[in-house]
């Protein structure tokens, strides 16, 4: 793994603060999400914290992250619906890190982002199905300058990794590369309006017209 990419790699893990997932357990979280690799989970939210209960009794989450404790998929409601393998702490307790897995809750339709909503201490966060991606349509999972979170953009470009098996798992060869990669784009802010081109994208990208630009507006080029 080049030297840059861990650079890059650690320099992002120092500066981008932790995040607590909770969740309101006053109702809502309730039913199936799917990850961006076709693993389905049973979502539960009723303890105050969204439990993934993978329906593949042979896959277990690994946070890569030891203490007394143990490892569980979480769902975390930002602005793109996300299911992290997370330590949770003895006393129930959980952050998540630029180090933890993660991957997006993946959807043909709405009715595959939890209908009804995710609890959250703000409110319900509710998702709607775009691109391919269960995306916030609420201003409870909305940050305020539009932008998705640079955890959203980390897990956006986790979507076709594989839930680790080993650890460690930040300098495995795949996710250290994307990691740089969100590093030099989203640099220290909470925030990112970049997703580099080879991870996956909150909207559709048109594709170029004979390998080039598209075309310009105008009587040739179309509206």
């Amino acid at each position: 793994m080049p030297t840059i990419a861990c650079r890059l790699a650690l320099m992002l893990l120092l500066v981008l603060p932790a995040a607590c997932v909770t969740s309101d357990s006053s109702g809502g979280g309730q039913g199936v999400v799917t990850d961006t690799l076709g693993n389905k989970f049973n979502v539960d939210c009723s303890s105050g914290l969204c439990v993934c209960t993978p329906l593949d009794g042979s896959l277990t989450a690994n946070s890569c992250v030891g203490g007394s404790g143990s490892d569980a998929f979480v769902l975390a409601p930002f602005s793109v619906l996300s299911i992290y393998a997370l330590f949770v702490s003895s006393y129930g307790g959980v952050q998540l890190s630029a180090a933890n897995p993660s991957h997006p809750a993946a959807c043909t339709g709405d009715a595959d982002c939890l209908p009804g909503g995710v609890p959250t201490s703000r409110g319900t966060a509710t998702y709607g199905c775009r691109n391919g991606l269960c995306q916030c349509t609420t201003t409870v999972c909305t940050n305020t300058d539009g932008n998705p979170s640079t955890y959203d953009v980390l897990t956006l470009c986790q979507a076709d990794i594989p839930w680790p098996k080993a650890c460690p798992y930040v300098t495995s060869p795949r996710y250290a590369s994307r990691i740089a990669e969100v590093a030099a784009v989203c640099g220290s802010q909470d925030t990112c309006g970049t997703v580099p081109a080879d991870c996956r994208q909150l909207t559709a990208v048109a594709p170029a017209i004979d390998g080039g630009a598209p075309p310009a507006s105008g009587v040739d080029g179309g509206p």
